[in-house]
């Protein structure tokens, strides 16, 4: 699993800009997320959260209960904005004028009535970054200002050179909401911001964090279990693991920087994925709910969002339920019956089309210029909540995501099997899939096994921290 951001060319790019061209991009609220430097992203860590993700409630499911990425979390890990207008108005099927007048470059898609992508490498070449490799014996760091340098190169100097230095912009910030913000599958880059590119003057007055928070939920919700790559801006679920759920992976470096995703520098484990996965998936099955921390900013002043809201990222348009969550907010927390909610946070199905997401969604779109509905709480305590939360996830497995699909797979096999004329194949291939199911049964329980003692010797060492740390605060 590794992430499809890529968060270092980006930072070089950034940093390759003139620098009349960089203040126009901390004018318009990107600076901080692009001054944080490029870190490790911990993919075991990001795929342990990921598991745990419910597309019906749009939250994650622990066991101590829902937990939901909040807009106050994304303006202090992000430094990004989260009030001011929706990222939301028409996507199209042929960007070709717009990329043509704004980027000097071609789209290109299935047909030639779908032409809604930049190719990578050719917006690399126009940002000088084309081939750019991180050298194995080359520090991030040091590789991200060798990267910069050839973008500087690249780019118009001449701040009175309006035309130049637009395209410029422009072909930067594709680059940025498209490999880092907003990455997606595949090579090609979504052109659907450009519309909101034309005028550069007013990219400031979006609420570029709640986009992020959008496509971030619709991303987790489209996932399908078997992606080798994640999308979204990963660092940010990672960073918010670290405040929520502290799971001993990171260290903190700089305790006053902002953004907070500055203060932190992961650890990096030589374990094997696979092996990380399992301790993970186990530490956070056993973690003591009394450690979980639901308002880390309680002391960072009030800057919080206590709403619930619709969030707008053009064709993905997601719920932030708090509601779910109200013990962030310092309240007792209610059960809540949750339904999907229909034809939100969906790409449009079918051939692609235009769309004008104000008018499709209005009670959305609504919904976030009015500013939402204030989250209350009438409960005295969360006792029942906690309660209907057992009985209605408590039996669901997080341990062995891999084993039930595979389970699913060699059930969907023999089914079809049995109204197939490829019966004897189907049947070999049935009893391939039981063989490999079995031989991987007895693997995972040997590693249970084997990571049972190291658990329990964690466990032993949690407990000796936690009486050294209560000692010192008498």
């Amino acid at each position: 699993m590794r992430p499809r951001t890529m968060w270092p060319l980006v930072v070089a790019a950034y940093r390759g800009l003139p620098a009349f061209q960089r203040e126009r991009v901390r004018e318009m609220g990107f600076g901080s997320i692009l001054e944080i430097e490029p870190f490790f992203v911990d993919p075991p860590l990001i795929q342990v959260i990921w598991d745990r993700w419910d597309r019906v409630s749009r939250s994650f499911l622990f066991p101590w209960g829902h937990m939901v990425p909040s807009l106050e979390d994304v303006a202090r890990i992000t430094g990004l904005r989260v009030d001011g207008e929706a990222v939301t108005g028409v996507t199209d099927t042929d960007y070709t004028d717009l990329t043509q007048r704004l980027l000097g470059l071609e789209p290109f898609g299935q047909d030639d009535h779908e032409r809604r992508m930049v190719g990578r490498v050719a917006l690399l070449q126009s940002l000088g970054l084309a081939g750019m490799r991180q050298k194995a014996d080359e520090l991030l760091p040091t590789f991200v200002e060798r990267a910069a340098g050839f973008a500087w190169a690249t780019y118009g100097q001449d701040a009175e050179d309006i035309v130049r230095a637009d395209r410029d912009l422009r072909r930067f910030l594709v680059f940025f909401f498209g490999k880092m913000l907003f990455t997606t599958k595949g090579d090609g880059i979504h052109c659907r911001f450009l519309e909101l590119l034309d005028h550069l003057t007013r990219v400031g007055r979006y609420a570029w964090g709640a986009t992020l928070l959008a496509h971030t939920f619709a991303d987790l919700s489209t996932g399908t279990g078997w992606e080798t790559t994640m999308g979204r801006f990963t660092p940010f679920l990672q960073v918010w693991s670290y405040y929520y759920l502290p799971l001993g992976r990171v260290t903190e470096v700089n305790p006053t920087a902002v953004p907070l995703a500055r203060r932190w520098l992961p650890l990096v484990s030589t374990a094997t994925y696979a092996f990380q996965l399992d301790v993970l998936r186990r530490h956070v099955r056993d973690f003591p709910a009394l450690l979980v921390v639901w308002e880390p900013y309680a002391d960072y002043g009030d800057a919080d969002q206590p709403r619930d809201i619709s969030v707008h990222c053009l064709n993905e348009i997601e719920p932030l339920r708090l509601r779910l969550v109200a013990r962030t907010l310092g309240l007792h927390q209610r059960w809540i019956d949750e339904a999907e909610p229909r034809g939100i946070g969906r790409k449009t199905r079918g051939k692609a089309k235009t769309v004008d997401w104000r008018t499709r969604f209005p009670e959305q779109f609504s919904d976030w210029h009015h500013g939402g509905q204030v989250v209350t709480s009438d409960a005295t305590d969360s006792t029942t909540y906690l309660q209907r939360y057992q009985e209605e996830y408590g039996l669901r497995d997080f341990m062995r995501p891999e084993r039930r699909a595979a389970q699913g797979a060699a059930v969907r096999a023999e089914t079809g099997g049995a109204s197939s004329s490829r019966g004897p194949i189907v049947a070999a291939e049935v009893s391939s899939l039981q063989e490999q199911l079995a031989a991987a049964v007895a693997r995972a329980e040997r590693a249970e096994r084997d990571l049972a003692i190291r658990s329990e010797e964690l466990e032993r060492a949690l407990a000796r921290e936690t009486l050294t740390v209560a000692e010192l605060t008498e």
